[in-house]
């Protein structure tokens, strides 16, 4: 991958993980279940733009960084290989 990609997988993860962030106390404010189903689906946004980066050859470290999560999360989410919610065996 060239370093423009690398740097939009990278400008990805921040973003995610910052619409994470300042969605959460909004959700809250709602019932249970759809606060519960809001950050599911930030939480799946942020896993495939880490594996997005990953797969374009951003180093785990450095995504754990971009995305203010902790390196063992990262490795564990790149381990699996599979964005949330994809059947095993299906594309990716």
């Amino acid at each position: 991958m060239n370093d423009l990609d690398t740097l939009s997988a990278r400008r990805t993860v921040r973003k995610a993980a910052r619409r994470l962030a300042e969605d959460a106390p909004k959700l809250a404010v709602g019932s249970a279940g759809a606060y519960r189903a809001g950050l599911a689906t930030r939480a799946a946004e942020l896993r495939r733009a880490v594996l997005l980066a990953w797969l374009s050859g951003v180093p785990e470290r450095v995504i754990a960084a971009d995305g203010g999560l902790s390196p063992s999360v990262v490795h564990e989410w790149v381990s699996t290989g599979k964005p949330p919610g994809e059947a095993a065996g299906g594309p990716g």
